[in-house]
C-alpha cells in the first residue's frame, strides 16, 4: 500500500490512488506475460535489460503531474516492468544455473525479488516522510530499476548452464555430420 500512500500524498484521493494498486497489479500480470512470450523469441537477457529501462523510465515519469489516462498507462507500464520483470527473471535464473543447483538458484532470485517488494515500501515511507517533490520520491524509486538493469547486462550469459548445453548440442551435431561425410572412416 505504499503506492496508495505516495499518490494520495500526492493529492489523489484514496479511491483514485486504490486504483492505481489495482491498474499496478494487472500491469504486472500483463508484463509478466507479454515478458515471457518477448523472451521466447528473443535473448531473454536483453528482454529483461529493456524491461527494467521500462521501469526505470516509467517509475521517474510517474512523479509528473499528467492526465490521469496517462497515469494509469504509466502505472500499467510500471507494474509490468517491475513486478512482471521479477517473474521472467525467475524463468532467466532457471536457464542460468546448471540442474544440480537449479533450484538453489532460483530460491535466491526469488528471495532477492521479495526482498525488493519488502523494502520498497520501507523505502517510500522514508521518502514520504522526508517530504521531498513528488518526482524526486519517484527518481529515488527508479533507481533500483537502473541496478537490475546493468546488472542483467553485466551477466556472462556464455557461462551459464543452457549456454553449456547449447554448446554441447552443437559439437554432438557437428561430429555426427563429420562421421556422415563420404569418404570418412565410419560413414
Amino acid at each position: 500500500m505504499a503506492l496508495t500512500k505516495l499518490m494520495a500524498s500526492a493529492g489523489y484521493s484514496l479511491g483514485s490512488a486504490l486504483t492505481f494498486v489495482l491498474v499496478l497489479n494487472v500491469g504486472a500480470m500483463v508484463g509478466a506475460i507479454a515478458g515471457g512470450w518477448l523472451a521466447d523469441r528473443f535473448h531473454i537477457k536483453y528482454v529483461l535489460a529493456g524491461m527494467y529501462a521500462l521501469a526505470a523510465v516509467s517509475l521517474t515519469l510517474l512523479g509528473y503531474k499528467m492526465p490521469t489516462p496517462a497515469l494509469f498507462v504509466l502505472i500499467g507500464l510500471a507494474g509490468a516492468s517491475t513486478i512482471g520483470t521479477q517473474i521472467v527473471a525467475n524463468a532467466y535464473a532457471g536457464q542460468f544455473y546448471p540442474m544440480a543447483v537449479r533450484a538453489t538458484g532460483l530460491g535466491w532470485a526469488l528471495g532477492v525479488g521479495r526482498s525488493g517488494a519488502i523494502l520498497a515500501p520501507i523505502l517510500i515511507g522514508v521518502l514520504v516522510g522526508m517530504s521531498l517533490p513528488l518526482h524526486q520520491n519517484f527518481i529515488a524509486i527508479a533507481i533500483p530499476a537502473v541496478i537490475g538493469m546493468v546488472a542483467v547486462l553485466l551477466i556472462q550469459h556464455d557461462r551459464s548452464a543452457s549456454a553449456s548445453a547449447q554448446r554441447a548440442e552443437a559439437v554432438v551435431a557437428l561430429n555426427k555430420a563429420i562421421t556422415r561425410v563420404p569418404g570418412t572412416p565410419g560413414a
